[in-house]
């Protein structure tokens, strides 16, 4: 009788002690599911969803940035009367449209918004792939790599997007998956080019002209800009959406709004001023200067002149092959890079990539004049890429959409990319002639001395932007921080006791404790539409 006792109650044992580890790991896996879901509700999975759906335009950059490494040397070898001016037209005509895309662009991201900009650059895109993808003559192609550029130069609304729906701490590893995105786009065209026909690339690349409108339309329109239009309901619902709390998007939405002042009230010359206070000028030079030196340092050279140029400095690889290495090491480093910039202060990490960009591409001229192994030539250049993807290449892009104010961040967005595209046109366009007159080797000195001389400049007057609020960032560049400047969307707060009282949150908005008339009308007309969606 006892015998059977002791085995089935063990077995009863081992089953009660099973179920209870059983439903322990059962609540701690649905103890982790809720988590996770709170984590993506509460916190910043949506935004970063925005964030790469608007950044996906930068793929498309890269396919147009990238094309004439693979195009040129196939286009050449199918039509040997091609002279090197025309080659040259060719690649320099992908960049020479992007000043007028920025100037478009520009305008046009603070007048239709920047969700229906980033939509609308598909048709420039489409349609200049499709004319080079079916280009018969010379002149078809030259004419498709125009219209082509506009989508780089109207691009840049993805970083003004970004700048605007993510919070400080995330805005620069969200700002830097731009540029990576680009890398990641040169290197598909440079992989793309080195075993298929150049037009069947530009047919590919035409069909992923069509991803960023798809992936627009279901992500909000910046709530910053619905705001500055007075659209106070569109602009929650926007806010409520990025966030995924209510409280959190009342507050940002009150922070911003509340010492705002609307354009309405402004007059033409008002409007005109807007363009001359320190806080637009300083920034616009110190981006300039940045730029010039950037392209100087022989990035975009070896971008758009890729085979060539690996085929010019005489490494032992093939042409293609190296420059599918070269495209890469960009999207790893540009990897690398966004991880960095949330790890460091902006000014220290340009002048520390300038400064190792210049060293390795001064190690690929010295080996070149002592005539040493064409590998290490090879692997200073893959060092030179390398070290611009963590600083030198993608800051002053990023910067471009934070350092100027909110009411004329667009226009101003558009006139230094404008200028940058102009500096980039003139580089590539005379490069060919720079290389006849310097050689190849007195080019790579070129671009080393000027790389180390960027890094000098940008520790030395760079704005430092990392962890701050927009609003902290243009207060670095006003003289006078005495009167309020409701333009620029800050002022000085006093509380009751007289002491600046100021809140960060994610639009880098400073908060007022006095309520203004205006704001006051506008929350309780859209109070009621606000209470639908509380928690």
């Amino acid at each position: 009788m006892y015998r059977g006792f002791w085995p089935t109650l063990s077995i009863i044992n081992v089953r009660v002690v099973a179920a209870r580890y059983g439903e322990r790991r059962a609540r701690t896996m649905l103890a982790s599911i809720k988590g996770f879901w709170k984590a993506c509700r509460y916190g910043d999975l949506y935004m970063v969803l925005a964030a790469l759906a608007a950044q996906s335009i930068n793929i498309s950059v890269g396919f147009c940035q990238g094309f004439s490494a693979v195009l040129l040397p196939q286009y050449t070898h199918e039509h040997p009367s091609i002279s090197y001016e025309q080659s040259s037209w060719i690649a320099s005509l992908g960049v020479i449209s992007n000043p007028v895309g920025a100037l478009l662009g520009g305008m046009m991201v603070d007048a239709l918004g920047r969700r229906l900009l980033l939509q609308s650059i598909v048709l420039p895109n489409l349609i200049g792939w499709l004319v080079i993808a079916f280009s018969e003559t010379y002149v078809f192609l030259c004419v498709g790599r125009f219209i082509t550029g506009f989508t780089i130069g109207m691009s840049t609304a993805s970083y003004i997007y970004v700048a605007e729906i993510t919070t400080p701490e995330k805005r620069g590893v969200l700002s830097a998956l731009g540029p990576g995105l680009v890398s990641t786009g040169i290197f598909v065209v440079y992989s793309l080019g080195a075993f298929i026909h150049w037009r069947r690339v530009a047919a590919i690349c035409a069909a992923v002209s069509l991803l960023t409108p798809f992936l627009m339309y279901f992500v909000p329109e910046s709530p910053l800009w619905l705001a500055s239009k007075g659209q106070m309901k569109e602009a929650y619902n926007a806010m409520f959406w990025l966030r995924q709390n209510n409280n959190t998007a009342q507050q940002e939405l009150m922070e911003f709004t509340k010492d705002r002042k609307l354009d309405e009230s402004m007059t033409f010359k008002q409007k005109l001023g807007l363009f001359k206070r320190r806080s637009v000028l300083k920034p616009f030079v110190l981006l300039i200067i940045f730029f010039a030196f950037q392209e100087m340092s022989g990035i975009y050279v070896i971008l758009y002149y890729a085979v060539d140029f690996f085929k010019s400095v005489g490494t032992s690889v093939n042409e293609f092959t190296a420059s599918i290495i070269v495209g890469g090491v960009r999207v790893f480093m540009g990897a690398v890079g966004a991880c960095l910039i949330n790890s460091f202060r902006r000014k220290t990490l340009a002048a520390a990539s300038g400064l190792l960009l210049g060293v390795a591409m001064l190690g690929a001229a010295v080996c070149d004049s002592l005539n040493g192994p064409p590998l290490i030539k090879l692997a200073c250049v893959l060092l030179h890429v390398s070290f611009s993807m963590v600083g030198f290449l993608q800051l002053p892009w990023i910067m471009s959409g934070e350092l100027y104010p909110q009411d004329i961040r667009g226009v101003m967005s558009g006139a230094t990319s404008c200028c940058a595209y102009v500096l980039i046109f003139v580089n590539i366009k005379t490069y060919p002639q720079l290389e006849n007159l310097l050689t190849s080797n007195g080019t790579l000195y070129l671009f080393a001395i000027c790389a180390i001389l960027g890094a000098a400049y940008c520790f030395l007057f760079l704005p430092e932007t990392k962890g701050k609020t927009l609003t902290e960032i243009m207060r670095q560049f006003d003289d006078e921080k005495k009167e309020a400047d409701p333009e620029a969307g800050y002022g000085k707060q006093t509380s009751l006791e007289g002491k600046p009282v100021q809140r960060r949150h994610s639009a880098g908005a400073a908060v007022s404790l006095e309520k203004s008339k205006e704001f006051a009308k506008q929350w309780v007309q859209g109070k009621s539409d606000m209470s639908n969606h509380r928690e």
